[in-house]
Formats: structure tokens, sequence, C-alpha cells
């Protein structure tokens, strides 16, 4: 009896350790800030084997859209976009990310003169 118990706790535990055990290729869902989707984690897929320069700028396209620096971010987008070395996959997410920063962009209003 202890045996097929012990046995049974074996397999018990068996299974919870290897339910836990996979890796999800799904990306986290695109952001929307003010009914805009900003697809960050699309653009992280597209650079994940970049040179690191590229990654760089990767990494200050997603912390300028954070913090609301949508100009500085169209900066970094508009380094990548003319960096030489991108293909044409990195070309489109880029440029749709642009796109999506020009529409933040021009929505965000202008900061109140100072008085």
């Amino acid at each position: 009896m202890k045996t097929v118990n012990l046995l049974l706790g074996f397999f018990a535990a068996a299974l919870l350790l290897s339910g836990g055990c996979g890796k999800s290729d799904k990306l986290p869902p695109a952001p929307q800030i003010g009914g805009v989707t900003v697809d960050i984690p699309k653009l992280n897929a597209a650079f994940a084997d970049a040179s690191s320069e590229l990654k760089t700028a990767v990494t200050q396209v997603g912390f300028n859209v954070r913090y609301g620096k949508y100009e500085d971010a169209l900066m970094a987008l508009d380094k990548l976009a003319n960096d030489t070395t991108i293909t044409e996959p990195q070309k489109k997410v880029v440029n749709e990310l642009i796109e999506a920063a020009k529409k933040l962009a021009g929505a965000t209003p202008a900061a109140a003169p100072a008085q």
C-alpha cells in the first residue's frame, strides 16, 4: 500500500512539474495609447537578433513612447528606418510605428506656456 501511495505521489508531482515547462511564442498584446495601437512588442521581436546599436534605438523608442515623448520616438524610429542593415520585415514594422507615433505626436496638446 505504501509503495502505491509513493508511486502515485511521484506521478502527481511529475504531472504538476511538467505542466509549467513550456515556452510561449505568443507576443504580449500591443498597447493602445489615445486610441492608437503602438506595437512595441512586435518591434522588439523584429529586432531581437539585431546589433547592439539597433537594439539601443529600439529601446529608446519604447521608453519615449512610454513617457509620451513622441517626437523623440520619431527621431529614433527615423534612425532605424534609415539604417541600411535592417531587413524588409524590420522596415515594415518601423514604418508602422512611425505612422502610429505621428498620430500620437499630432494628438498631444502643446505644453502650456510658462507664466
